[in-house]
């Protein structure tokens, strides 16, 4: 046993700041009815289909103006993540590519998958006791180099309950990074 004080494991890891995009899937293929199959060249989408949540300490507005503000420090991580409304609904989304401008605010973005991660969910028969399944998780992952705003370009597909690509989109956003 040693009297010395011990450092915490968690005081030397850069905190994550959680970017929730969600993507209204149900409006998008109305307003885009027949959207690109090729990934490469991904239907532009407008404002008003995606819209981010962070865990910002401040209040948040979900209007979507392909405009991001996240609060933050230099050095901190970002890990951005997009879900559909409805998780288990009709349709997912996958974002495959995400590109930065040259504007020096945010890092390379980089894909992090996580593997056979048990992901909680109820017994139907008894939801009070948690059952569980393994899934894989990704997100992307980039760092903030200094304050200012970011041209970012994010590319998506939404598919459908069997994994087939349903359109492929891309959404042009501005993001501003503060200290």
């Amino acid at each position: 046993m040693t009297s010395e004080p011990i450092k915490s494991p968690s005081s030397s890891v850069a905190t994550a700041n959680n970017v929730l995009l969600v993507v209204d899937a149900e409006s998008l293929l109305s307003r885009y009815p027949e959207p690109s199959i090729e990934p490469k060249s991904p239907t532009t989408i407008a404002d008003g289909f995606i819209f981010a949540i962070n865990g910002s300490p401040t209040p948040q507005s979900t209007i979507n103006d392909s405009s991001i503000a996240l609060p933050a420090g230099i050095g901190s991580t970002f890990r951005i993540r997009g879900r559909t409304v409805s998780l288990l609904a009709e349709h997912s989304v996958v974002f495959y590519e995400m590109s930065v401008g040259d504007a020096g605010v945010l890092s390379t973005p980089e894909l992090v998958v996580k593997e056979n991660l048990s992901v909680p969910a109820p017994d139907a028969e008894n939801p009070n006791v948690p059952g569980s399944h393994t899934a894989d998780d990704h997100y992307w992952r980039c760092t903030q180099l200094a304050s200012g705003i970011e041209a970012c370009a994010l590319s998506f597909m939404l598919v459908d309950r069997n994994c087939e690509a349903l359109g492929y989109f891309r959404w042009a956003v501005d993001v501003k990074v503060t200290d």
